[in-house]
């Protein structure tokens, strides 16, 4: 199901990039809490975070990038936390 999310997540974000005019959002909204997640979802949301990292640069989209590099983040200090191998 987390995957799943952050697939929707990624989608809904290329998408942005075939707007007329892209509208803001409140990106706040989109906080997740990793730390009741496993190593492996951890592992996976971090190759899905790379990929809209990407297309956000791509898009030069500057809150985008700055939303998902600190989401990245996030993820890899849960990573650390559950003693993750990276």
């Amino acid at each position: 199901m987390c995957r799943c999310l952050a697939v929707v997540g990624l989608l809904a974000l290329m998408a942005q990039g075939c707007t007329k005019k892209p509208e803001s959002y409140p990106l706040s909204s989109l906080s997740v809490d990793y730390q009741t997640w496993n190593c492996q979802q951890l592992a996976n949301e971090a190759d899905l975070l790379q990929d809209a990292l990407a297309v956000a640069f791509e898009q030069r989209s500057n809150e985008h990038v700055a939303h998902l590099k600190a989401q990245t983040e996030t993820v890899q200090k849960a990573m650390v936390l559950r003693k993750c191998s990276v």
